[in-house]
């Protein structure tokens, strides 16, 4: 059994701790959100309510600890939001290993929004340059966290895109468009279902890691925009929408400082090699086709 840390626990947190408490692990949580607390600890998670960029919970996390996750939200979009989450969050983390004797293994899940714009080009884990402030905060964030404890097994995920089952933002706004689509649809996405996000996590901690190490967590194949929505749209039995460029994507904070989104394609070529693993939803057609019905 594992002693296992894990820091904002919404709906990726919620779903590793499920899956560690169902391995016979014992999982400790720190969220803010009481509802979450609350369904964590009927699942049978240790809870903290707190902040993660504070030091209230170090008590609570204590020693012993042989997995920590951060996979903390922005408490918000704003910039501000960011810093304090992201940037400070990960100073709280590092402090946490310093202090307790933390000598395990720790991730940090980032996000693949700090490669810049490739028109449509693969990009790996060395190809980050961050051309907005927010992907600059990310990769500021990510420098904190491998700048301490440096006798820790340290993994960093760059996230793609985050869906699966009661989570799908594209749907969504598919079922709802009855005509246009606010934004682009020129450019690749770059996509990760949860359950494969889950398994990405495991592949890390259950391995023999022993140094710093960066991995792109996304799926095999990511797809234009455009042509993804046309197929789901066919399969949803909706007339396909189209991109209206003058419509601003409300809350979409995924933009070089240009305006459009940038346009690359992210490989997981590093990870499957190093860890042998591999999702099981290859693309996100074949991850949201089980979705339409849900």
């Amino acid at each position: 059994m594992k002693k296992v840390l894990i820091l904002g626990c919404g709906y990726v947190g919620r779903a590793f701790a499920l899956s560690a408490k169902a391995k016979g692990h014992r999982v400790l949580a720190v969220t803010r959100n009481e509802t979450a607390a609350d369904q964590l600890r009927e699942d049978g998670v240790e809870v903290f309510l707190g902040r993660v960029h504070e030091a209230g919970w170090h008590g609570f996390a204590g020693g012993g600890v042989d997995w920590a996750l951060n996979c903390v939200s922005s408490a918000d979009s704003t910039l501000d939001g960011y810093r304090t989450s992201y940037v400070d969050g990960n100073r709280f983390f590092s402090l946490w290993m310093e202090t307790s004797g933390f000598s395990g293994s720790a991730i940090y899940t980032s996000s693949v929004s700090v490669y810049p714009d490739r028109g449509g080009d693969w990009v790996q884990e060395l190809g980050s340059r961050g051309d907005s402030e927010r992907s600059r905060l990310m990769m500021e964030s990510e420098a904190v966290f491998f700048s301490s404890s440096q006798h820790v097994s340290k993994t960093i995920l760059r996230l793609g895109g985050i869906y699966g089952p009661g989570r799908s933002f594209l749907l969504d706004r598919i079922r709802s468009a009855n005509g246009p689509l606010p934004g682009y649809g020129d450019y690749y996405l770059n996509l990760i279902r949860l359950e494969d996000i889950v398994s990405g996590i495991e592949a890390v901690f259950e391995s023999d890691l022993s140094a710093i190490e960066l991995f792109n967590l996304v799926d095999d194949e990511p797809l234009v925009k455009s042509d993804l929505v046309d197929v789901l749209a066919t399969q949803m039995g909706v007339a396909k929408p189209v991109f209206d460029e003058s419509i601003g994507e409300e809350g979409s904070t995924r933009r070089t400082e240009g305006g459009r989104p940038a346009n690359r394609r992210v490989s997981n070529r590093v990870i499957k090699e190093a860890l042998g693993w591999s999702p099981k939803y290859r693309n996100a057609l074949h991850g949201m086709g089980g979705l339409i019905s849900s």
